[in-house]
């Protein structure tokens, strides 16, 4: 069981494009994430900082498949301003949901600034391989540490990650971190949906 963490929520809304009022998600650090998850299964996948993509390949075998659902650009966000350090208008951004078996598992948004897209033109020219196994590859990328939140219904991750699911949960585990490629930077964010956890551990 994962308890809902006891945090209070910003009275002020923000709009997506179909008009849903959400809610600004919080984000926290990992020794609050200790105290707020109690599922250690789910713990373990949130915390390791080992491919996200590798490790469920490994744990699902040949029922592993990565779907494209968006490759767009987006406005850019105050978020986007503040952890990639972006003035221009527009972001490129690439939603991909992972899957086993045919049970979803995790739902992951690159965020890309144009000045790192020019540097690194490969990020837009991914199709369906994963991010981390491209970045893996290299030599030339660190990632910041994690930050976590529990994504409600209403919060503005959780529209994206349940669209086209009969999923229901009262709330989400997600995770996101900073990758520096050659000190350019995108952002990465990860949503765990249900079936993660039961595809157990290595």
């Amino acid at each position: 069981m994962t308890r809902k963490p006891p945090v209070a929520r910003q009275p002020a809304p923000t709009t997506t494009d179909d008009h849903r009022r959400t809610r600004p998600v919080r984000w926290f650090c990992a020794q609050e994430l200790a105290l707020l998850a109690d599922d250690q299964n789910l713990l373990n996948w949130l915390s390791d900082r080992s491919s996200l993509t590798g490790r469920i390949r490994r744990l699902g075998g040949p029922g592993f498949t990565l779907e494209v659902v968006e490759e767009n650009v987006e406005p850019v966000t105050g978020e986007d301003r503040r952890h990639l350090d972006c003035e221009e208008p527009e972001i490129y951004v690439r939603k991909v949901r992972m899957s086993c078996n045919g049970v979803r598992l995790v739902f992951a948004t690159t965020r890309v600034p144009s000045h790192t897209l020019g540097r690194h033109r490969w990020l837009g020219r991914l199709s369906d391989r994963p991010l981390g196994e491209a970045l893996g590859d290299r030599d030339d990328v660190t990632r910041t540490p994690f930050e976590y939140a529990w994504v409600e219904d209403g919060d503005a991750l959780h529209a994206d990650v349940l669209s086209g699911t009969d999923i229901a949960p009262l709330g989400l585990w997600a995770r996101r971190s900073r990758f520096l490629i050659q000190n350019d930077p995108i952002l990465v964010y990860e949503v765990f949906l249900p079936g993660l956890s039961q595809l157990g551990s290595d």
